[in-house]
């Protein structure tokens, strides 16, 4: 018999549920191999501490010092989200889709920088005041792109604002007003 054969049976030995010949031979295995016999002598101690556990007696008002002693600990704190952390997750992640689609209409990298420059170029002139906006040259998917772009930004601004903001703060109003009752 081999040890990998042999280490399966250590507890059904232990227990004596082998069968007479299973038994004979883990016997046997075990008078020629050290380092089984060593198993078998650690899974002895094992089972001697195990039937030796006893169960702790416990006070009367066990419970209720576990249950006031739960009560008296602070109320755990929400978990605070940065609202900016939102926002720069979902720009990048406008930006990357936007990249994605301009790659697979199946322009070079260089056309996509000058794109980029002219149209954040235009939207800067527009913003300061320049021309009537960003039209007149403009590439079609520049001015688009860098609409939908500012649009979604603002959307996701306002409604982190709302979600993180407005929402906890309302809450805290409805729940004090509805103590007051």
């Amino acid at each position: 018999m081999r040890c990998s054969s042999c280490e399966p049976l250590l507890d059904r030995f232990l227990e004596g549920t082998l069968t007479p010949r299973e038994m004979s031979e883990t016997a046997a295995h075990l008078r020629s191999c050290a380092g089984c016999a060593r198993l078998l002598e650690e899974l002895k101690v094992v089972d001697a501490l195990l039937f030796t556990t006893y169960v702790p007696e416990l006070p009367r008002n066990f419970t209720f010092a576990v249950m006031a002693e739960t009560l008296s600990l602070p109320a755990p704190k929400p978990h605070e989200h940065r609202v900016w952390s939102f926002v720069a997750l979902y720009l990048a992640a406008a930006w990357i889709a936007a990249l994605a689609m301009f790659l697979a209409s199946g322009a070079s990298l260089t056309k996509l920088g000058a794109t980029l420059a002219f149209g954040l170029g235009r939207l800067a002139h527009a913003f300061s005041g320049g021309a009537a906006g960003i039209g007149h040259g403009a590439p079609a998917l520049a001015t688009f792109g860098l609409g939908v772009l500012s649009i979604d930004l603002a959307l996701a601004c306002a409604a982190a604002v709302l979600y993180f903001v407005v929402r906890p703060r309302l809450a805290a109003h409805l729940a004090s007003a509805s103590e007051g009752q």
